[in-house]
């Protein structure tokens, strides 16, 4: 077994035991913006752990028959169903990030500007420290 195999399979496990661990609370009632980021985060984690799994055992549990189901399933094109995941996910967590700003202050902002929240994108916002 080649080490990225051992990695993604940590991965998955490691992935299976928070999914157990934290679904149910996925499935109570939350707040929009906590609703929001921890799907988010589930979204972003299945894409890429679904992603390390599906190349890193793919080619080995059909062994030499690999290349021609890896072609059947769209060759590298498999990997925009992991990225929607992504982009979901990224979406999510910044939609919460907009729903946590106050509505009084929210009707500036959207998904994309939100991250700037309480001041505008500046460099010096950046590096400056308090």
């Amino acid at each position: 077994m080649d080490a990225h195999q051992i990695t993604a399979g940590l991965a998955l496990v490691l992935a299976l035991f928070a999914a157990r661990a934290y679904i149910p609370n996925l499935l109570a009632e939350m707040t929009p913006p906590a609703s929001s980021l921890a799907w988010g985060f589930f979204f972003f984690s299945l894409g890429a752990i679904g992603r390390s799994t599906y190349w890193s055992f793919g080619r080995v549990l059909p062994g030499d028959a690999w290349p021609e189901i890896r072609d059947q399933l769209g060759g590298l094109n498999a990997n925009i169903g992991f990225d929607l995941m992504l982009i979901l996910g990224l979406i999510l967590i910044l939609r919460a990030r907009l729903l946590a700003i106050p509505e009084a202050d929210r009707r500036g902002y959207n998904i994309i500007t939100c991250v700037t929240y309480p001041e505008p994108f500046r460099l010096y916002s950046i590096l400056r420290r308090k």
